[in-house]
């Protein structure tokens, strides 16, 4: 059993019932519908697949709605081949004909943009040098081939066009996720904690109880790292994006910059973007996809997203199970030595904190499987700061807190769904008699139990061999 999460992107590779369930059966842990494409009924229909597959697998999966946020991204038009040192003219509107004209429906991006401009398209996979601005629009060389395609992101590099952060369609998508009770929503261009802060407020006015990611993506969300990582849920790494704003050297950096920074605060990490990019056309990553998946993996990254990968690759089951091939080889392999340097450096400032901690080190040391109730997740949450090395089984009679668990590293939540209120005692019971029958807890095994009770300051421990 892994301890580092898959997530997938769902799209029109990864939209069958079938499909969805070799994938969890695979071990993927959550899935991301990606607001800027498709429409709410197909949204619909994918979520439907999602939970009636996971459902009939017995297991807990999360659901992630990734909304636009403040971005620029081209409108319609043909897709068609740029030629190196050819003219492209980018024009307002949301629709255009002519070959070697890209329509971007944003008036602020005409505002920002200027001569000599470095314009990144879809990536950075069309590079546009800007020679004029005028009040029709802005022509641009072409610094290298590509075949573009419609509705891709543009970026003007070293420069953020300053939008709102969501826009009327994504506040429909943020009603949407929480009318359709998904776990999180992940939102685009974060720049600072109040961006955080607004999303949660329209959640909360809705009626919603959604967990927020924020995306890293700019100079701005950098520089504030620390101030957004105390705010938000979980923290996204947005790979392509900050490879849009910052020189590309300097990626591998942040990337180690911004997991500690969530690890530290105890707060998921998810990394994204061209993870196994190579696997949209062929069977098989590229060695260097493999190193840089295994090296997430040795930073103790919790999440790792597949995107283009599974929503319009080709091989989207074998995306996933290389992902886990790599996950295993990276995790069985790992060097004690981080994992110590890393725990050194996290405080142990409250009881709970340093509870988590010792009952991690002494489950790896008697080599015991873990089990917890949980009412709120708060301990379960601290156990995975630490990155345990050994099985965290929790139980909890809450189904949504089991899903937002499920993006936590090492922990395999269990909805436990139980009539009546359990107490402490009698959730780790029945966590335990479920486990004996999946096969989970076999005989011989050692089981450390935990039972942090929120009403009392006792932290418990108990340690037994199933017979």
């Amino acid at each position: 059993m892994i301890r580092t999460k898959m997530l997938v992107t769902l799209g029109p590779s990864i939209h069958d019932y079938n499909l969805v369930k070799s994938v969890i059966r695979e071990g993927v842990s959550g899935f991301r519908i990606n607001f800027s494409h498709g429409e709410p009924r197909v949204w619909e229909e994918l979520i439907k697949i999602v939970r009636d597959a996971a459902e009939e697998l017995d297991r807990v999966v999360l659901t992630i709605g990734d909304i636009p946020g403040p971005q620029v991204r081209s409108g319609d038009y043909p897709e068609q081949e740029i030629r190196f040192k050819s003219k492209v003219v980018l024009i307002p509107g949301d629709k255009a004909e002519e070959p070697g004209v890209i329509p971007i429906p944003v008036k602020k991006f005409f505002e920002t943009v200027d001569i000599g401009d470095l314009i990144l398209l879809d990536d950075g996979r069309l590079m546009l040098r800007v020679v004029e601005v005028n009040s029709e629009g802005v022509e641009a060389l072409a610094l290298n081939d590509a075949r573009i395609l419609p509705r891709r992101k543009v970026v003007i590099s070293g420069k953020e066009v300053n939008l709102p952060l969501l826009s009327e369609s994504d506040v429909k998508y943020i009603q949407f996720s929480v009318m359709h009770g998904l776990t999180y929503i992940a939102v685009s261009y974060i720049r600072g904690p109040e961006d955080v802060d607004i999303v949660k407020d329209i959640i909360s006015k809705h009626g919603g109880k959604q967990r927020v990611i924020a995306k890293i993506e700019t100079r701005s969300g950098v520089e504030r790292l620390s101030e957004i990582v105390e705010v938000a849920d979980a923290i996204l790494v947005a790979r392509g994006d900050l490879g849009l704003h910052f020189t590309l050297e300097k990626i591998p950096l942040l990337q180690k910059k911004i997991i500690r920074e969530a690890i530290r605060s105890g707060k998921p990490c998810i990394l994204a973007t061209q993870l196994l990019e190579s696997m949209v056309n062929s069977p098989r990553p590229s060695r260097s996809e493999v190193i840089d998946v295994m090296s997430a993996v040795n930073d103790y990254i919790d999440a790792l997203l597949l995107t283009n990968e599974t929503a319009i690759g080709k091989y989207p089951l074998e995306s996933v199970k290389w992902l886990k091939k790599i996950i295993e080889v990276a995790e069985e392999n790992s060097d004690e030595r981080v994992l110590e340097d890393l725990r050194g450096e996290l405080s142990y400032k409250t009881l709970k904190e340093k509870y988590a901690l010792g009952l991690t080190l002494l489950a790896e040391k008697i080599h015991s499987k873990v089990l917890v109730y949980t009412k709120t997740g708060s301990i379960p949450r601290k156990i995975s700061r630490v990155r345990p090395q050994i099985p965290v089984y929790v139980g909890t009679a809450n189904k949504f807190l089991a899903e937002s668990l499920a993006l936590h590293y090492g922990i395999n939540p269990y909805y436990l769904n139980h009539k009546k209120t359990l107490d402490y005692n009698e959730g780790v019971r029945l966590l335990y008699s479920y486990l004996r029958s999946t096969g989970e807890l076999g005989y011989g095994d050692i089981v450390a139990e935990a039972y942090g009770r929120r009403e009392t300051e006792i932290h418990e421990i108990k340690i037994r061999q199933v017979l």
